[in-house]
């Protein structure tokens, strides 16, 4: 269970919110009024940002998003999915254990390969390396909600978009930074800009990161006397990286950017933390046979043209991506040689995109444009049953396994197939104001057709399937340009497809129907007392259609199915809610707070054991969140800085997939994830061009899982007494300090 930091977590979560929302308003007000007497008084910076794909300020958006500049991308320590997922109100995001995310925003979008929220590098959409590491960033957006309409399909929650720092032909700059810490963290990044001309200019960035981490395998003594010589640090990982690119101004009118990157992984497959039932005890170690692994590589294109006419910008957007992905998992989740998963695929996808905006310079703002999307997945997965099998099936070799257990007797197709999505979209949107008041509306048409052919069985499927989505909003700014309030309403999809395998004997594939959101939401924007405070909150209401889930399933004649189902429909509500406070000089609070109410819809059943689940909390979704944070910055002298900054992040109790296999009188009942709040301590030094870190990470060393959820013992009889189902969990990171040291030039 919980360390007895997680209640010293809460009260300082609770002392920051206090600073900032319990301050006597007098003195508060005293302290703005004095400081904006001052010329130099500082005031919030705004984020440009590119929700509608035009550049705006985030205050301009008629929609709810959360907007990382590069300076809070660094203040915060953000470093992968999770930092953001634990910053951002009522988004749940992290990474498999697998490499790939799992993500819902506001309950939209699904764990497992459910995805429902899309992500983008630089406007261009990522199917196969949404986990990797983009650095050299100029921002990250958060896009709340459905985003049909701009983004299409598998952006029926919202969208995660990275956009990277762009050539700068005015000056040579750069970076290098280290970071080394606890448990064999050692990391290390640099980027440079290097003008060529007076037009272009190259950026290169790269990394390297590897890391021990905090699971270790025992490699326990096996039934026939022998253990595994298996590397201890079982979830330990290598991540190498590297981007060029290269653009500037042709001629007057026409700007090109093109880049290229790659990324190279090797790091643990679903290494997850065994628990037996409800009562979690958030082990440390993984007690496998192999330490499973992914090997991952990436290669990747993309070609960025902007044609300037008058009154208008013609832009071409294309890309081409390669990854070659083998995973390796221990079924059986025990130190016996038993069943295990080998998935060796390949993913290549090619978009474009082509698109013609007006120049925003007068009070109506057009664009149109068309978007292809050709994407194919190979995969030759096999199951390899070995020795030890015989502890479940004697009938495969003689009990007790010898000192050859763990050689392969059985080979069997799990999954060999051959996917494809197409997708071809239109779409238009524009906005026209009229004085303090802007209408805005878009529409998309977006045609899709996906195909499978399960190679083993000569089995295949196709489905082709058209789409209309619409999106309008209202909204009226405030004549000193300080204030926006709007309402939107906005939709979205996730295409139709096919299931991982058909069940042995039928004659067609386990195909699922497309899910459709519609969501209605209202907020407001504003910059008050002479901008020291940002604030924006929004309320939404959600109706979501036919929802996509992953389950794992028995097969009648024997085997196992991993396929997806449309378990039915769902109702969701909520606010959120985002502050900037700029307190005094050196000190700032940012704190955001979200609250989801979302239940099953009247007549959805489980699809295990039929039970009615109407009313329940759908699966990965948590009703309270949020995050609180106080930084520090002083000035000392011309050239030295000292900062620091103390955060909370908090997740309240989540629902799980145990729902669907909870029945009365069973030994394994429903349960949730828990609670958890994670705290960090960092502090610096800043002198010049050389910058010196410090970082305690989840100081309190809270023990929480950040995806939790029931499945399969394929351990079976190999644990007298233990249900056939279990808790897998994704541990997260203990304490650890970490060191850092940047040199800029």
């Amino acid at each position: 269970m919980g360390r007895t930091g997680d209640d010293w977590s809460r009260v300082i979560a609770s002392f920051v919110v206090a600073i900032a929302v319990g301050a006597s308003p007098a003195l508060a007000q005293e302290s703005i009024a004095e400081t904006a007497a001052d010329e130099n008084v500082r005031k919030l910076s705004i984020v440009t940002v590119t929700a509608r794909k035009k550049s705006e300020s985030e205050l301009d958006v008629p929609e709810s998003l959360t907007a990382f500049s590069a300076d809070d991308i660094e203040n915060a320590n953000i470093e992968g999915l999770s930092d953001i997922g634990l910053l951002v109100p009522n988004l749940y995001l992290s990474t498999r254990l697998d490499g790939f995310p799992n993500v819902t925003i506001r309950g939209l979008g699904g764990f497992g390969n459910t995805q429902g929220v899309g992500f983008y590098l630089d406007d261009v959409q990522l199917f196969s390396d949404a986990s990797s590491r983009f650095g050299d960033l100029e921002r990250i957006e958060v896009l709340k909600g459905p985003q049909g309409i701009l983004y299409g399909g598998s952006n029926i929650g919202g969208a995660v978009k990275f956009v990277s720092a762009r050539p700068d032909p005015s000056e040579v700059s750069g970076r290098v930074k280290a970071r080394g810490g606890e448990l064999g963290l050692f990391d290390i990044e640099g980027e440079a800009n290097i003008p060529l001309s007076d037009r272009f200019a190259l950026r290169v960035f790269g990394f390297s990161v590897a890391d021990d981490s905090y699971l270790t395998n025992p490699n326990s003594v096996r039934a026939n006397g022998l253990s595994g010589n298996n590397d201890e640090d079982i979830r330990a990982f290598e991540e190498t990286g590297a981007r060029l690119a290269i653009g500037g101004d042709v001629t007057d009118n026409l700007s090109v950017l093109a880049s290229v990157r790659y990324n190279e992984v090797d790091a643990p497959n679903n290494a997850w933390s065994l628990e037996l039932d409800g009562q979690f005890e958030y082990p440390t170690t993984v007690n496998t046979s192999f330490n499973p692994r992914h090997n991952k590589e990436t290669t990747a294109a993309t070609l960025n043209v902007d044609y300037d006419m008058p009154g208008a910008t013609l832009s071409y957007i294309g890309s081409y991506t390669e990854t070659d992905s083998e995973r390796q998992t221990d079924l059986d989740l025990n130190p016996e040689f038993v069943l295990d998963l080998f998935r060796p695929e390949k993913f290549e996808a090619i978009t474009q995109e082509l698109r013609l905006s007006s120049d925003g310079s007068g009070p109506f703002n057009w664009q149109v444009g068309a978007y292809y999307l050709d994407l194919t997945r190979d995969l030759d997965s096999v199951l390899n049953i070995r020795g030890g099998f015989c502890y479940l099936d004697p009938g495969v070799c003689t009990p007790p396994p010898g000192p050859d257990d763990a050689v392969i007797q059985a080979v069997v197709p799990f999954e060999i197939s051959r996917r494809s999505r197409e997708q071809k979209a239109i779409f238009a949107n524009a906005d026209y104001s009229v004085g303090q008041w802007e209408i805005s509306a878009g529409v998309r048409i977006d045609d899709t057709t996906t195909s499978r052919l399960n190679v083993d069985t000569g089995i295949s499927g196709e489905n082709s399937e058209t789409v209309v989505l619409g999106r309008g909003s209202l909204s009226w700014e405030a004549m000193d340009g300080n204030s926006l309030v709007y309402g939107t309403v906005s939709q979205g999809f996730e295409p139709a497809d096919f299931g991982l395998a058909n069940f042995a004997g039928d004659s067609t594939l386990l195909g699922y129907d497309r899910e459709e959101a519609t969501q209605y939401e209202i907020g407001y924007k504003g910059r008050l007392f002479d901008d020291t405070v940002l604030l924006t909150a929004a309320a939404f209401y959600i109706e979501y259609k036919d929802r996509q889930f992953e389950l794992q399933a028995a097969d009648p004649s024997g085997g196992f199915v991993e396929g997806i189902i449309n378990l039915g429909d769902s109702t969701q509500s909520g606010f959120e809610a985002d502050l900037t406070w700029l307190l005094a000089d050196d000190w700032t609070f940012t704190g955001g707070l979200g609250y989801l109410d979302v239940e099953w819809d009247d007549g959805v059943v489980s699809p295990v054991t039929g039970l009615d689940l109407s009313g329940k909390q759908p699966p990965n979704a948590t009703e309270w969140s949020g995050s609180a944070a106080l930084d520090y910055n002083r000035q000392i002298g011309a050239s030295s800085e000292i900062f620091g900054r103390v955060q909370a992040r908090y997740k309240g109790e989540s629902s799980t997939n145990s729902q669907f296999f909870d029945a009365p009188g069973d030994d394994f009942p429903e349960f949730a994830n828990p609670s958890f709040t994670v705290v960090d301590l960092s502090a610096g030094y800043r002198r010049g061009k050389v910058t010196f870190g410090v970082c305690v990470e989840n100081i309190f060393d809270e023990e929480y899982y950040i995806d939790v959820q029931e499945f399969p013992n394929f351990a079976g009889a190999l644990v007298p007494g233990a249900p056939a189902q279990i808790i897998i969990g994704t541990l997260e990171q203990p304490r650890r300090i970490v060191g850092s040291v940047k040199v800029e030039f």
